[in-house]
């Protein structure tokens, strides 16, 4: 029940710490992959080739409604999609820039998230089933430790916006989740110090620990888990 075999899972985002090793560990579960982000992660996919998995690559920018659509509309079976696309600044509002920084923030974390859960969602009711996994953030379960404010309000977001689509998807076969990380060694969190006494475990996430998590709730053993957000932080946040 753990196998993805003959399943087909979009992964925006792909060219990141997260979509890569959610990539990874999906294709060695048996899916076929197609690998999203704003320029086609053609690295990742010659190096999971080379595993014997197949991929197909795309470029688009989840904040282009109309691109976003058409991704999903030309892939020719879809059982499964990670939400992953992220941005996250490490700027003050204070920022003489900061406007600008929050809208971009707001459309690729949430926005994006709804352009790409809008044809995806309407897809799966159709075909009768598949899985959404939307990636949040611990920032938008409790602040974080060190995000910006927009973040904040736009990983919240996301958490609330799982249940919506979980509801709609749910009589249809269509189980909609979220995974909630903490800060993970990743490109995204480069150059930032975190203080490790924070997090209950004592370090920063490795990101084949959080690609794991979300692994499972693209496969049939989650499929009474519906409209969650799972907590893959260490501790920070404790349901």
């Amino acid at each position: 029940m753990f196998s993805l075999k003959e399943k087909t899972v979009l992964i925006t985002g792909a060219a990141g710490g997260i979509g890569g090793a959610t990539a990874g560990v999906c294709a060695g579960l048996g899916a076929g992959l197609v690998l999203a982000d704003v320029q086609e992660p053609h690295d990742l996919a010659r190096r999971l080739r080379e595993r014997g998995a197949s991929v197909r690559t795309l470029a688009f920018d989840v904040r282009d409604r109309a691109a976003a659509e058409a991704a999903v509309a030309g892939i020719e079976r879809l059982d499964a999609v990670v939400a992953n696309a992220g941005y996250c600044p490490w700027d003050d509002w204070h920022d003489p820039d900061w406007d600008e920084a929050c809208r971009r923030t707001l459309e690729v974390n949430a926005v994006g998230v709804i352009n790409l859960a809008r044809p995806a969602l309407d897809r799966m009711i159709a075909q009768g089933g598949g899985r959404i996994v939307l990636v949040s953030s611990v920032a938008g379960r409790m602040g974080g430790l060190r995000a910006s404010p927009h973040y904040v309000m736009a990983k919240g977001g996301v958490n609330a916006l799982v249940k919506w689509l979980a509801r709609r998807g749910a009589p249809h076969g269509v189980a909609v989740n979220a995974v909630a990380p903490g800060a993970t060694r990743t490109g995204m969190v480069q150059g930032q110090e975190f203080d490790v006494r924070q997090i209950p475990v004592g370090r920063l996430a490795e990101p084949d620990e959080i690609a794991l998590p979300i692994a499972f709730l693209c496969s049939d053993a989650a499929s009474y888990i519906c409209g969650a957000t799972l907590d893959v932080n260490g501790g920070v946040y404790m349901n």
